[in-house]
């Protein structure tokens, strides 16, 4: 768009015809990449899920084949992949042990857990008659009960797909492993060593940035955890350490996840205790994130990119939306993925600064500049 003046002198807007066609021809290119991320997702989610596997965990496969003779270089990945056995076998076993105590303090509160069933079925009857006009099917055992099983079949369901993926993930990471240096040898051949020098350190960068954000991440997802339990076990709140792995897991998505992770519990606490324990618990929780958000995790972090909360909420919806719940479990590492190979980039560290959460350009670009 451009001021220019007419015959009579007076100054009017008017659009370049070629920055209007780079801009649509932009907006076109930019909904077929949409529409093919989401046609491609079942192949996209796999690939995805294992770059971020072995991304994390090459440092590992790097150590034991520097230190093992070249015929053994094998070991490197496999050592790796052991790794992120051993962490998912930790997590299982954290999973099973919740399980048990969460089953063994259910029937303590199946008559409290069976009336706050009854009340949100009934508030939600009421809100579907009055704006739909639905009266619903009258039968509310019934109901709750095909609910119910619906909603075990569901987990099943989804339990199973996510192992399956899980499988090919895994198998795909340890190929990435395996393959990588053999790749690199290749680029640096095909395009000369002094050429790509500079794409191999800034992809080293990237890495090890993105790597301290999720050492940075599980450290604060399990301080966080810790205190919500020391702080729930004060007022007797009960699944303790099922509400301490919610938010740890949680604490991978920002601002969306502390808000899931505190809900749960406060509503525990409103069955309990009454709604003065539910304030006090949602007074303390709320500190926990403060404490965490603005003064723990900036000091973890150092010159990690954060990104604006903004962003993250519409990448989650973004992701969700093209992926369905795979995209909600990598939205946040994609996005901060991007952040960090755009300030990587001169020419793109402008979009870098939209992503993040500074409003001080100066102090943007000291905290990402690439050393």
């Amino acid at each position: 768009m451009a001021q220019r003046e007419d015959a009579d002198g007076n100054r009017r807007w008017s659009i370049d015809r070629r920055t209007l066609g780079l801009w649509l021809l932009g907006l076109l290119a930019a909904l077929a990449v949409l529409w093919g991320l989401g046609a491609a997702a079942p192949v996209l989610i796999p690939l995805a899920g294992a770059f971020f596997v072995a991304v994390a965990v090459a440092p590992i496969g790097r150590w034991v084949r520097d230190r093992v003779p070249p015929r053994l270089a094998l070991l490197g990945p496999l050592a790796a992949m052991l790794t992120v056995l051993l962490v998912l076998a930790v997590f299982a076993g954290g999973l099973w042990f919740i399980g048990q105590r969460v089953a063994g303090e259910v029937p303590r509160h199946a008559e409290e857990l069976q009336r706050l069933w009854g009340q949100a079925s009934g508030w939600i009857d009421g809100l579907r008659e009055r704006f739909l006009g639905d009266s619903g099917s009258g039968d509310s055992g019934g109901g709750g009960a095909e609910a119910l099983s619906g909603l075990v079949a569901s987990v099943l369901a989804a339990a199973r797909e996510a192992v399956s993926t899980l499988v090919i993930v895994l198998f795909l990471a340890l190929l990435m492993l395996v393959e990588a240096p053999v790749w690199r040898e290749k680029i640096v051949k095909t395009l000369g060593p002094e050429r790509c020098a500079t794409t191999v350190t800034a992809v080293t960068a990237i890495a090890q940035q993105f790597r301290r954000f999720l050492l940075v991440s599980t450290t604060l997802g399990l301080i966080t955890g810790a205190l919500y339990i020391g702080w729930l076990s004060l007022f007797g709140i009960d699944f303790l350490f099922l509400w301490g792995f919610l938010a740890f897991l949680l604490n991978y998505i920002p601002v969306i996840g502390s808000v899931g992770a505190a809900t749960l519990p406060v509503l525990m606490a409103l069955a309990q205790g009454g709604s003065t324990t539910a304030l006090m618990v949602a007074g303390g929780l709320l500190v926990i994130e403060q404490v965490m958000g603005n003064f723990i995790g900036p000091r973890l972090e150092g010159k990690q990119l954060a990104i604006s909360p903004l962003v993250i909420v519409s990448s989650l919806l973004l992701w969700s939306w093209l992926w369905g719940a795979a995209g909600t479990v990598l939205a946040v590492p994609m996005t901060v993925l991007i952040a960090i190979a755009l300030s990587h980039i001169d020419a793109l560290r402008p979009f870098a600064f939209v992503l993040s959460d500074k409003s001080d350009r100066r102090r943007f670009e000291a905290r990402t500049r690439p050393e």
